[in-house]
């Protein structure tokens, strides 16, 4: 469950304050589906990335399946992120160097999966998408619609 209470968040400058979000307030329960519109600006995009803890808010609170992630340390998010989120980017965020199944490896290494495990689940997930026979191949080998299924 993703419950948010008078959340906001402020980007500050020297000469500016603008107000991305303020006083949100929202409860999707689990298995609820939510869609999230609104004109360019309105603060979509801080929204996402603050229910994705790639981002902190400055007021309210923010609870996912129960627990505040307030004040939680960049080590605690990057675990809560890897076992409880999960995010298909516009930009497809894959390591530029990295093949294809070493960038599905990488957070399944993070999770603590032994290599047998690890090998197992990415050829499955590379089966099921359909690029199997491109493992190898780095992001940049793979079409837009390619590196978004990755």
């Amino acid at each position: 469950m993703i419950k948010l209470t008078n959340l906001s968040k402020i980007f500050r400058t020297e000469l500016i304050e603008t107000h991305a979000l303020r006083d949100i307030s929202l409860q999707i329960n689990e298995g609820e589906f939510a869609a999230l519109t609104g004109p360019s600006g309105s603060g979509k995009s801080t929204l996402l990335n603050i229910l994705g803890t790639l981002e902190q808010f400055d007021d309210g609170d923010y609870q996912l399946d129960g627990k505040s992630v307030k004040g939680l340390s960049d080590a605690a998010l990057s675990k809560l992120r890897n076992e409880k989120i999960g995010f298909i980017f516009q930009s497809f965020n894959l390591i530029k160097d990295f093949s294809i199944y070493d960038n599905i490896e990488l957070p399944l290494r993070y999770r603590g999966l032994k290599p047998a495990q690890r090998k197992q689940r990415i050829e499955q997930a590379l089966e099921l998408v359909g690029l199997h026979a491109r493992r190898s191949y780095l992001p940049s080998q793979l079409s837009g619609g390619q590196q978004q299924r990755v």
